[in-house]
């Protein structure tokens, strides 16, 4: 090889490593021990990127005497700069474009920003400058803007392009003048393209652990199911995501949430949406909810688990017994708290039969208290043995997904309709990140019972906080708009007069105690009775309430302990007296 083409192997490499040095430094500091080998495939990716940029750029450089460096590698980083920018912007709309075309949840090692605030577009490209928690505010809108925040992704690399490339040339001139530099430096490109191939190979043995093949028979009976027991089976994963409170755009972008597979490119699409039009009035059936598993008491219950997080992560079923299998043997193994970043187990839940059992049972990561409250957690409902789940809407057969569901129960059992409400705090307010649409944090209030931020108290991961509904927009320009016809965003349960009714609710988030209250829910037969419902939740802990609002009419529901409601916890239960089109009457529903 000539000693122009050295130069500019060797320049190229020395950037190349360099940058990635200089990823995995940013890593270091803004996450919280993502594991490198999660971003495998993002390295390798860039290195690739940096290698042939730095190539083109080297052509800047030509060998000559060590006063020439310096201007040498201005020019080198300048070239480098400019060619990096419009790729970095090529990229940004390449991933958009995916993501537009319903790819699935990207491996994890995906990109984010390093780069604070929350402008929407944050969650973008150059792959391991990277926040693992950093959630994945809107898309900018239109090409040109999804262009400028790829490139202002990249900016960070080019502080230390000069440096690289004065301390690379600067050596090649100190080598040549000495001789230091002898046959073996040619080693150094081909030793790069070499780690690039293993990093790709070992990242696609690591993407091939996460298949997941049927639970044998044999080991279903080894876990405990019984034979012929009917075997439910769900694939679910863990994610980071953008979680939005409110319409006012109020939102959590380090959440986290238990997934079905499948729903995953709907979430993604839930966070393009514009800050403020991200959520439904009620809830609804919004992708970006705690997940709601359903199954029937005697089954066997199969939970196929993936962490697609950049750190551990973990799940754990309270109150039930479960095995855990390899993936790759399929034997039961001693369950640890968290797996892995792209790792996964398989869950065998030999689910009991008696009706005593029936209710709601907690899913979390029982080994971070923080994961959890920030959203890794979610609920398993066990119905009477042999029930049929139905859309709540239309009342044709569901998967048994859903807060909301009508069950069927066979043999002359009483059909109800069923609503899951999952209360959930985030801590104290310096724990709590509840940011505004305009990514400041929401305000620490100060009340009788003490400090706490609104927004970190909720149902269902939807807060609505009493200040917000409060302000005056004419009077403060900082206060959110106007919220309009659209109504709460917290769940609203909705029912007919008389039809039963079973309300199954769960606490997660912090351990602290919340104390549900249904206002107005009874009538009053003497003065002295309360017309409230209240129940005390315990962490951890499921309860029913099978007595739902006697009359029709909106009944609110909210959290009687010390500023709960205030911080968001609350909503509106809805009783409605005559058929609604969207809403299928127990006794019409399809197969009755």
């Amino acid at each position: 090889m000539s000693p122009g083409g050295r130069t500019r192997w060797g320049l190229a490499t020395g950037l190349t490593v360099g940058l990635l040095a200089w990823e995995l430094l940013w890593v270091r500091l803004l996450t919280e021990g993502a594991p490198v080998a999660a971003l495998t495939a993002g390295l390798a990716w860039d290195a690739t990127l940096f290698l042939v940029l730095g190539l083109v750029a080297s052509g800047a450089a030509r060998p000559g005497p060590a006063r020439a460096v310096p201007s040498q590698a201005a020019r080198v980083a300048l070239l480098f700069g400019v060619l990096l920018l419009p790729v970095a912007g090529a990229r940004a709309l390449l991933q958009e474009r995916w993501a537009a075309d319903g790819k699935p949840e990207a491996s994890p090692g995906a990109s984010f920003s390093a780069l604070q605030g929350e402008t929407p577009g944050d969650a973008r490209f150059l792959c391991s400058i990277a926040s693992s928690d950093a959630g994945r505010p809107p898309v900018p809108e239109g090409p040109a803007a999804v262009m400028l925040t790829g490139m202002r992704d990249a900016l960070p690399l080019l502080a230390v392009v000069f440096p690289l490339a004065l301390g690379v040339l600067g050596f090649q001139a100190w080598g040549r003048a000495t001789g230091a530099l002898g046959r073996r430096s040619r080693w150094a490109v081909p030793g790069l393209l070499l780690v690039l191939l293993a990093a790709w190979g070992g990242r696609m043995d690591g993407l091939k652990t996460v298949s997941k093949g049927p639970v044998s028979e044999e080991a279903r009976l080894a876990a405990g199911c019984a034979p012929g027991a009917p075997v439910r089976t769900y694939e679910l994963a863990a994610i980071a995501v953008d979680i939005p409170l409110n319409a006012h755009g109020d939102h959590i972008p380090k959440g986290r949430m238990y997934v079905l597979e499948q729903e995953i490119p709907a979430v993604r699409a839930q966070e393009r949406r514009p800050a403020r039009e991200r959520v439904s009035p009620g809830l609804g059936a919004d992708p970006i909810q705690p997940l709601v598993l359903r199954a029937n008491l005697g089954e066997c219950l199969v939970l196929s688990f993936t962490n697609r997080l950049q750190e551990p992560a973990a799940l754990h079923l309270d109150g039930l017994g479960f095995t855990v299998l390899e993936e790759a043997s399929g034997e039961g193994v001693v369950p640890r708290m968290a797996i892995p970043a792209g790792q996964g187990l398989t869950y065998v839940v030999p689910l009991p039969g008696n009706a005593e059992a029936e209710g709601a049972y907690l899913l979390h990561d029982a080994e971070d208290a923080r994961r959890e409250a920030y959203g890794l957690f979610g609920a398993l409902v066990l119905e009477p043995q042999g029930a049929v789940f139905r859309n709540p809407g239309t009342g044709a057969p569901s998967s048994g997904t859903g807060w909301q569901a009508i069950i069927d129960v066979p043999g002359g059992g009483q059909d109800f309709r069923e609503a899951v409400l999952l209360s959930h705090a985030l801590g104290p307010p310096e724990e709590a990140e509840v940011r505004l649409a305009g990514g400041g944090l929401l305000p620490t209030l100060n009340e009788m019972a003490g400090t706490f931020r609104p927004g970190a108290f909720g149902f269902n991961y939807r807060s609505e906080p009493f200040f917000e509904r409060e302000r005056d927009p004419s009077k403060d320009p900082e206060a959110p708009g106007p919220r309009g016809s659209k109504g709460l965003a917290t769940p609203m349960p909705r029912s007919y007069r008389g039809e039963p009714v079973k309300l199954r609710m769960l606490q997660a988030g912090s351990a602290e105690f919340h104390a549900y209250a249904l206002q107005g829910a009874r009538g009053r037969k003497r003065p002295e009775e309360p017309a409230e419902l209240l129940q005390l939740l315990r962490p951890g802990r499921g309860l029913t309430v099978s007595q739902g609002p006697e009359q029709a009419g909106d009944f609110v529901f909210h959290c009687r302990m010390p500023n709960h409601s205030i911080g968001g916890m609350q909503g509106l239960w809805r009783v409605l007296e005559g058929p609604e089109a969207d809403w299928v009457p127990l006794e019409e529903r399809s197969g009755r």
